[in-house]
């Protein structure tokens, strides 16, 4: 059953300051990130529950993700998907094998396997056995000049996440699915609605942050 958060009075949501995103996932909740838009979902690898991962397969395009800093993908055994000669706009940038927790899951496919596999993926004990190829999310590497950059969704959101949660590292993330024309990925107005809908806070990436005051 697919579990949602509860709906909240419809009003007019302003895009927010990082600062302030950085403090909505430090009290474990999820954002709403526009990076040069592109439009993403993101929440704390290392505390993300069931019941946000329900809500990000629900209102995304459902390929979900997870930033991870390239020193921890090494140390995971996680190598790109493909060797990549793809630019930092491409989507595919940094995609790594699909994976699964090896333990304490069913199918992997569940918001609660999921959850759990995010979780793995973040926990600093955790070694690359740890680890089932194939699986249901995606890995990201994210570059040291990436990082310092911010050059792209994953690395801003993997900033973030690792502002909110220092005692792991690791950003879940997904694109946001289209609501006015459900045939393409969502955009800002489909994040101002979706965050109308649901109380969700709206974070400004580079390509927005000088129309927030």
């Amino acid at each position: 059953m697919t579990i949602s958060f509860p709906l909240h009075a419809s009003r007019q949501r302003a895009w927010s300051t990082i600062a302030a995103g950085t403090r909505t996932l430090a009290d474990g909740e999820l954002i709403v990130l526009s990076h040069h838009r592109r439009v993403v979902l993101v929440g704390c690898a290392g505390a993300t529950t069931t019941e946000q991962m329900a809500f990000l397969i629900r209102h995304t395009t459902g390929f979900l993700q997870v930033a991870l800093h390239e020193q921890i993908c090494d140390r995971l055994i996680l190598p790109e998907a493909t060797p990549t000669l793809r630019t930092m706009s491409t989507l595919g940038h940094g995609q790594c094998g699909t994976v699964d927790a090896a333990a304490g899951i069913t199918t992997g496919i569940s918001g609660a396997d999921r959850a759990h596999t995010a979780r793995t993926l973040a926990d600093p004990t955790t070694v690359a056995d740890d680890l089932a190829r194939p699986g249901h999310l995606v890995p990201v590497r994210v570059t040291p000049a990436e990082f310092r950059a911010r050059l792209t969704a994953a690395s801003l959101a993997l900033a973030l996440t690792d502002a909110a949660a220092t005692q792991y590292s690791g950003a879940v993330f997904a694109d946001l699915d289209g609501i006015a024309d459900p045939t393409s990925v969502g955009d800002r107005s489909d994040a101002e609605n979706l965050a109308d809908r649901y109380g969700l806070t709206l974070v400004a990436g580079p390509d927005l942050e000088n129309d927030v005051h």
